[in-house]
């Protein structure tokens, strides 16, 4: 597609994006970053197909072109051990995702918390969970791995990563089209760390990297519909 041809559906885009995924504190925007000209950009390649059935959505009213147009950029960050991972480390899993920060002052620990009753809730079905930290300078291994005992996170199947702040925000921005900046420090807020917009959705990823479904992480319906349909894809790539 031409660069013209892209920019005269971008309004098309931002329409359907904004009809069916309103966030609560972040929106879907287009895919452009206001601070700086993209960094990286790729597509998968040799990874297997999730199964998901053509022309059907895991969560009502989401259209699968949106969806579609939704990638897992290439990384190269750190986990919670200080082990090198990148976008390999979707293939072959379901994977639910998520960013946060451990010195949020907003949504985090709502989010974190819920993440750890859909960890329960999945515990045996395979399924992985990866937040990524948008607040790198701060989070390192060993704060995550506190944030995790902190959290009763059971880090056999959550994943906590952090690195390069360039290549999260290439992640969350170019790759899944979500806004991500700094604001200004909240007056209240309960912590002296950066105001950081970030997403607070959940995103459901197949075993080919491509993102099934998204939920906002205060809506309980989709986050269910999101956690019933991590649980069927995990048992039919089990052959349940």
């Amino acid at each position: 597609m031409s660069n013209q041809s892209s920019s005269m559906m971008i309004p098309v885009v931002i329409a359907a994006i904004v009809a069916f995924v309103a966030a609560s504190a972040v929106v879907l925007i287009p895919k452009m970053r206001a601070s700086k000209p993209n960094e990286t950009v790729g597509t998968p390649s040799g990874i297997v197909d999730s199964g998901a059935t053509s022309g059907e959505t895991i969560i009502p009213g989401q259209p699968p072109e949106i969806l579609a147009d939704m990638k897992i950029l290439p990384f190269q960050l750190i986990n919670h051990d200080g082990l090198p991972v990148d976008e390999t480390m979707f293939d072959g899993k379901v994977t639910i995702m998520d960013f946060f920060f451990t010195r949020c002052p907003g949504p985090c620990p709502q989010m974190t918390s819920e993440l750890r009753r859909i960890q329960q809730s999945l515990d045996g079905t395979g399924v992985r969970i990866v937040s990524f930290s948008v607040d790198a300078d701060h989070d390192g291994p060993v704060v995550m791995r506190q944030y995790a005992h902190q959290n009763n996170a059971d880090l056999a199947t959550w994943t906590f990563v952090t690195g390069d702040p360039d290549q999260v925000a290439n992640l969350a921005i170019d790759g899944l089209g979500f806004a991500l900046q700094q604001a200004e420090p909240s007056p209240d807020a309960p912590t002296d760390g950066p105001n950081i917009l970030h997403p607070t959705h959940f995103m459901l990823v197949g075993p080919d990297r491509r993102i099934l479904a998204i939920a906002r992480s205060n809506d309980a319906e989709h986050v269910d519909l999101l956690v019933a349909g991590a649980r069927r894809l995990a048992e039919s790539l089990d052959g349940g």
